[in-house]
């Protein structure tokens, strides 16, 4: 029972924390103004790139081009050597629209990419690997699948299916709108393997770790839920879970469901099993680059750095830089420029210099501090966070409107 001595203390910190609740609706109402802002920014510049001056490349030998909308017609002199059409389906980091030709026989001519939200280290990649010269030779016949009868490309598969899409979208309908040709129905599979299954598994095996009240279970299948991410979705197969995905679900750069069911599965995961148990597993248990960080500490002893006089300040500055990026990323509809983790640095020894620099201060930092990435620089925390916030405030929804019915029926 209250003494009136302590009513005085409990009603100053209720009027505390009413005012805290209420600064907060405010933040986040203004922080979610300027998103909205942001994407119809971003919406408003979003328009096709100009195919124009690139047609003569992926239909060699044409002297003269003649435009109908958005297709071209090639020809040398009066003979018709090829049709030209921009196919456009969703890569990494949003739409990449590719121009295709191919000839009278439906045969592709050429592939070159006029438009992308992807960043350059992909077009590195597929440059290095002549990507879209297996493509030249195909036809509307050919399934013109990664694994099938394309190459992979190595730590851009998401990027890859997306071109590969774009050129069989635009192959199909040239033949069907130009050569009158059958194009046998499209085989669609729903690409499902080890990434797959292995991340249902480890959000199924987190989720009932964190139920049991075991200490050893908890503690060494926590270990042996990192160790499987690291390894499996590290450095076999490159999965990543970063800022540019969620951009990209804000912005509606929602990939093909078959060929990127890892995509679906990784946000689904978070967000679905952060609202219901109000625990981000992926952050905390699983994540490659989180779980390297963790190794590296556990050597030399790391600690939790959380300076009284700092801590605030370090927790808003990585909000604000999250923040700043997805409103960037939005507004310029590019999630892939957006995200500065360097993630596939590390799995594919791959990135920018500013990227190996960020990498090697990360690591350093391991073996003095635990996870420093992840408590005070990842974007991805405050993100999940505010998914927990959610949470929150639908179950003090939920619990208000109960105790209003029962007082009613009362």
């Amino acid at each position: 029972m209250a003494t009136a001595r302590t009513l005085p203390v409990q009603n100053a910190l209720q009027l505390q924390r009413a005012r805290q609740r209420r600064r907060q609706t405010i933040v986040t109402a203004i922080a979610l103004a300027i998103i909205i802002a942001a994407w119809l920014i971003g919406y408003a510049n979003t328009g096709s790139s100009d195919a124009g001056p690139y047609v003569k490349n992926v239909l060699p030998g044409a002297d003269r081009i003649e435009t109908r909308r958005d297709l071209y017609v090639g020809y040398q002199g009066d003979t018709l050597v090829g049709y030209a059409q921009v196919g456009t389906a969703s890569g990494y980091g949003g739409p990449v629209e590719v121009l295709v030709g191919i000839d009278p026989d439906g045969n592709i001519t050429g592939a070159q990419i006029v438009g992308h939200k992807e960043t350059p280290g992909f077009f590195r990649l597929i440059g290095r690997e002549n990507f879209l010269a297996q493509f030249v030779g195909l036809s509307y016949k050919d399934p013109m699948q990664l694994g099938d009868d394309i190459d992979r490309v190595s730590g851009a598969t998401f990027s890859a299916e997306g071109v590969a899409r774009s050129i069989r979208e635009a192959v199909r309908d040239l033949s069907t709108s130009e050569l009158n040709a059958s194009v046998p129905a499209e085989h669609r599979s729903i690409k499902f393997g080890i990434p797959e299954a292995t991340l249902i598994a480890l959000f199924v095996v987190s989720y009932f770790l964190h139920k049991t009240r075991r200490k050893n279970v908890k503690h060494y299948g926590r270990w042996a839920v990192m160790l499987t991410g690291i390894v499996v979705l590290g450095f076999l197969y490159n999965k990543p879970f970063t800022l540019s995905n969620v951009i990209s679900l804000l912005a509606g750069f929602w990939p093909d469901w078959q060929d990127n069911l890892y995509w679906f599965l990784l946000l689904g995961g978070i967000f679905s099993v952060t609202f219901i148990q109000g625990k981000n597993p992926y952050c905390s248990w699983f994540c490659p680059f989180g779980g390297v960080q963790e190794i590296l500490g556990s050597f030399t002893g790391a600690k939790v750095y959380r300076p009284r006089s700092m801590y605030t300040k370090l927790q808003w500055a990585q909000r604000v830089l999250a923040f700043g990026a997805i409103v960037a990323g939005l507004a310029l509809r590019m999630p892939g420029a957006a995200s500065y983790e360097p993630f596939g640095t590390l799995f594919n020894l791959k990135g920018s210099w500013p990227q190996w620099v960020l990498l090697v201060l990360v690591m350093l930092a391991s073996l003095v501090i635990y996870r420093p990435w992840c408590n005070y620089i990842c974007p991805l925390g405050p993100v999940v966070d505010y998914v927990g916030e959610v949470r929150h405030w639908a179950k003090d929804a939920w619990k208000n409107g109960k105790a209003r019915f029962s007082n009613k029926a009362s």
